[in-house]
């Protein structure tokens, strides 16, 4: 989940929970403490394309380590605020927000391993996209209301306690949402007689209106959209030759394993020269007009082999102001059912 939403949701928390004792610093505290386990980034970093896919989400995010780390970091905390509230309070709060932290994030389709070190296992429910603006923008401003009222009021109090009230609410209804959708796509795929073993399905960038969906069999993925503004439920699907015989005569096999790890099965192939082009289609497509494999899908890993070692990179669409207004563009006419 995006880092705005995890502050506001920890600020909340912070202020639940120890607000009414230490003030503002509780929502200072949380804030902090949601966004803890994000440090990751500290060592996966943003350059290094294989150690973020293999490390992000690891250890910093896992229940089990939270619980653990969670003592030293909120007895830190008691230190400085011991004499206005008790170490078990803020205990409660650092597991609160770690634990939620963590829990939001299995909503997204990244993928959270929640259970390591016994289980390397990658969980997502696929419910919410990572950046949601129906779900931030209302407790953004609700959060910075909340900030104008002393803990001498009960206003910021129950302001924080509806962010939470109204966070939880929208992800059971993204549940729901999620049921229509699976069934949608799912009666589709046996309407149109499209052989798959396994299919999935994900709401688009910024909303939960716009649904896609991909279907694998072993040498064809099926991909197709939905919204809920669509005037019709006859899906479109489009037919991508995976290729993974060329992932499996790459040489450096571990790359491969990883990525297949990581893609949970949904996942194209291209070669271009030396260059193994490896899609991982679960984060959706970039375009909903162009549907060549270069267009539709941009986000995709790159590997060939070096005279000193093996190249793991990451390829995304030029950041410039006229892709982004035209990839906003396509976005919006598609949400309105168009």
């Amino acid at each position: 989940m995006d880092s705005v939403s995890h502050i506001i949701l920890g600020a909340a928390i912070g202020e639940i929970t120890l607000g009414k004792k230490i003030g503002r610093w509780g929502m200072l505290i949380g804030a902090f403490a949601k966004t803890f386990p994000d440090f990751d980034l500290l060592y996966t970093g943003l350059k290094d394309a294989k150690m973020y896919m293999c490390h992000h989400r690891g250890h910093t995010h896992s229940l089990i380590w939270e619980s653990l780390y969670a003592i030293p970091l909120a007895f830190l905390t008691y230190l400085i605020f011991r004499k206005k509230v008790s170490f078990k309070a803020v205990l409660f709060a650092w597991l609160a927000c770690l634990w939620g932290h963590s829990i939001l994030d299995t909503f997204t389709n990244y993928g959270t391993r929640l259970l390591l070190p016994f289980t390397n296992e990658s969980y997502a429910i696929n419910t919410i996209s990572i950046v949601d603006l129906v779900f931030t923008v209302p407790m953004l401003l609700a959060c910075i209301i909340s900030l104008f009222f002393s803990n001498k009021k009960n206003l910021r109090f129950r302001f924080n306690k509806g962010i939470l009230v109204y966070a939880m609410s929208y992800l059971f209804l993204i549940l729901i949402n999620k049921g229509f959708m699976n069934q949608l796509f799912k009666k589709s795929l046996e309407q149109e007689k499209i052989p798959y073993s396994a299919y999935m399905t994900n709401p688009s960038i910024l909303n939960n209106v716009l649904w896609y969906a991909n279907a694998v069999n072993d040498s064809v993925l099926y991909t197709a959209e939905y919204s809920l503004f669509d005037n019709t439920k006859k899906l479109h699907w489009v037919a991508y030759p995976r290729h993974t015989e060329w992932a499996a005569q790459y040489s450096n096999q571990e790359d491969i394993k990883a990525l297949k790890w990581f893609s949970r099965g949904y996942d194209i192939c291209a070669q271009k020269g030396d260059t193994l082009n490896y899609y991982c289609v679960k984060f959706g497509k970039n375009s909903f007009i162009d549907t060549s494999l270069e267009k539709s899908f941009v986000f995709h890993y790159v590997l060939y082999k070096k005279p000193d070692g093996y190249f793991f990179g990451f390829k995304e669409p030029p950041r410039d102001k006229s892709n982004f207004k035209k990839g906003i563009e396509e976005l919006w006419t598609r949400i309105k059912g168009q």
